[in-house]
């Protein structure tokens, strides 16, 4: 569990059940000039850190690599409630995803399974082609 998550505070257990469940969440890094880079990603929440898959040569894995700060926030509720926004550290994992998958491939295909069905492509060519796995570490919460 994340120290910043405290699951007997009503705001982050709520968090923590939207980082379970949630799809898509935006994975945000600067460039060298401070410029923003936002993306939708598919990601696992696993030990109280983010996992995103990724392509190796996409520009948030040139970001991390260049030791990017990231934040990383869900879509909001409806009416702009359930705010979950993380800002922490990333790193690019020596583990490949599917290293990772061996770890949590169940939980990761049971969250996914509407979407990998969609994509079309089995899990497998998931992690083949998505085969960078960036670990992004939270240090600070806000949620409302």
């Amino acid at each position: 569990m994340s120290e910043i998550i405290e699951p007997h505070d009503p705001a982050h257990a709520k968090a923590l059940q939207l980082l379970q469940e949630r799809i898509i969440a935006w994975f945000t890094t600067v460039d060298a000039a401070g410029r923003p880079h936002a993306v939708p990603v598919w990601f696992f929440w696993h030990d109280g850190r983010v996992i995103v898959f990724s392509e190796a040569d996409t520009v948030k894995v040139k970001h991390v690599r260049r030791g990017s700060p990231v934040l990383v926030h869900l879509d909001t509720g409806r009416f702009g409630t359930e705010v979950v926004i993380l800002r922490g550290t990333a790193t690019i994992s020596e583990r490949d995803a599917a290293s990772w998958l061996a770890e949590f491939g169940e939980g990761y295909e049971k969250k996914y399974a509407a979407a990998i069905a969609d994509y079309g492509v089995p899990l497998e060519g998931i992690a083949a082609t998505f085969s960078t796995a960036i670990v992004f570490t939270p240090e600070r919460l806000q949620t409302w």
